[in-house]
């Protein structure tokens, strides 16, 4: 019984950290996160209006309106394929975008150095990360 009260505040403390672990979780957009730190320099809030736009030599498209210029559909292996970049699409014309894919290959080979990882699992959680994010900014 003496030892009672020591229980409940460390049954309390613990309940407080995973609380607190669950809400960051639940509070973080790993696809948006992903937007912001390598795509919003160029396509800003996705409207094609960020930082460096002007200094492209195309102007970067309007990503909310993906679905709309696909009859309705967001085309998710097309937008997958482009940010990959690994593949070359005929149709979409000179590669002013980075090529996404060879750039988390170069990053996970960096951060994995010693631990053994599947690279293209790896490439393609990150590429599907801005996918979903794409497919819930599209206007309707």
């Amino acid at each position: 019984m003496k030892n009672a009260p020591l229980a409940l505040l460390i049954l309390a403390t613990t309940l407080s950290h995973a609380t607190a672990a669950l809400a960051q979780t639940e509070t973080t957009d790993a696809g948006k996160s992903e937007y912001d730190s390598h795509c919003s320099i160029c396509h800003g809030d996705a409207k094609g209006n960020g930082v460096f736009g002007d200094s492209l030599k195309a102007v970067p498209p309007d990503l909310t309106l993906l679905a709309r210029n696909n009859r309705g559909v967001f085309p998710a292996d097309r937008v997958s394929r482009v940010i990959d970049g690994r593949v070359e699409i005929a149709s979409h014309g000179p590669r002013d975008m980075p090529v996404w894919g060879r750039r988390y290959a170069a990053e996970a080979a960096q951060h994995f150095v010693d631990f053994p990882y599947a690279q293209e699992t790896y490439i393609r959680a990150r590429v599907l990360r801005l996918v979903e994010y794409l497919n819930r900014i599209q206007q309707k």
